[in-house]
């Protein structure tokens, strides 16, 4: 059975091909991080699901990635890596987002945002991200008083973080929600 160093090490040059957009490589090295994967690996497992859920959403491959996704979630849920779970979750919806399945977009973004919310140390940025993805939803639901609230929030995150174009994106969002 390998390390979890060792899985996470390989997993990483599968993610570092996968921004790099050499797909083929990143799938070869994700697949090849579950196969050293051990029984008792469920956080590990949950990371190669989480990054096949990212590979297949930059293929543009929607029902794929929530596959991976949902089974990531699942392993993820017995960790004690609550961020991690959290950020898995808002991917799933904005998975969900993407095909118009929007009950289940919001529950994920309502659940990923109960995480972030809870947790001591969010990190600004994640939680401005999880915010965002919640805002759209409810403007493309034409929720204009819960999507303006959400904006303005985002905005200061963004803006307490420095992130000028994201600041002026919610604000802009806002005015127009």
């Amino acid at each position: 059975m390998a390390t979890r160093e060792e899985i996470m090490s390989v997993l990483r040059s599968g993610t570092l091909a996968r921004r790099a957009g050499r797909l083929e490589e990143a799938l070869q090295r994700m697949h090849e991080a579950a196969a050293i994967c051990g029984p008792d690996q469920d956080w590990e497992r949950g990371q190669v699901l989480r990054e096949l859920g990212e590979a297949a959403r930059n293929s543009h491959e929607p029902r794929l990635a929530q596959t991976y996704y949902e089974q990531s979630v699942v392993l993820l849920r017995s960790s004690a890596d609550a961020l991690m779970l959290a950020h898995t979750i808002r991917h799933l919806g904005d998975v969900h987002a993407k095909q118009q399945h929007w009950s289940e977009a919001e529950r994920c973004y309502v659940e990923a945002l109960d995480i972030y919310r809870c947790h001591p140390s969010p990190g600004a940025l994640d939680l401005a991200n999880a915010i965002r993805a919640h805002a759209a939803l409810k403007s493309e639901i034409c929720q204009a008083v819960e999507a303006r609230l959400l904006w303005a929030e985002a905005g200061a995150l963004y803006e307490s973080e420095g992130i000028a174009a994201g600041a002026e994106e919610c604000r802009r969002r806002a005015e127009s929600a």
